[in-house]
């Protein structure tokens, strides 16, 4: 069973997203901020497996790091509003998506799509593709 940190300011998108997850078997957690995520992992004292967050929320870097030091094997999507990520992505190894806007199904069938991948694989795609 996989532990995803889902981090978005869209709390809609969060428990969407940790719904499905939580459905596929998969242990979601919700959070708004890196900050509160940093603060969840902390006090739980959980090893995550994936982290789901916008490549530009602060302190993501300095997260991902921490993160590694417990899971070096650490999985990282990237979500945004651009169908296309930024160019100044700090981890160039991660799974950029969109995130999924009201009443945008085929967006929505995409991150399905993309948690049973998650659930069944290791994801290894990157930015640049």
């Amino acid at each position: 069973m996989k532990t995803i940190l889902i981090v978005d300011r869209d709390l809609g998108f969060v428990l969407w997203l940790g719904h499905i997850l939580n459905k596929s078997g998969s242990v979601a957690l919700p959070a708004t901020s890196i900050a509160e995520a940093a603060e969840m992992v902390s006090l739980l004292g959980v090893r995550v497996d994936v982290l789901i967050a916008a490549p530009g929320e602060e302190g993501v870097r300095e997260f991902v790091e921490e993160l590694r030091l417990a899971s070096p094997d650490l999985q990282l999507v990237g979500v945004g509003i651009e169908e296309h990520p930024p160019r100044a992505i700090p981890f160039p190894e991660a799974v950029w998506k969109p995130g999924p806007r009201r009443g945008d199904e085929a967006i929505r069938g995409e991150w399905v799509t993309l948690i049973g991948e998650m659930a069944s694989s290791r994801l290894s795609l990157a930015f640049d593709n």
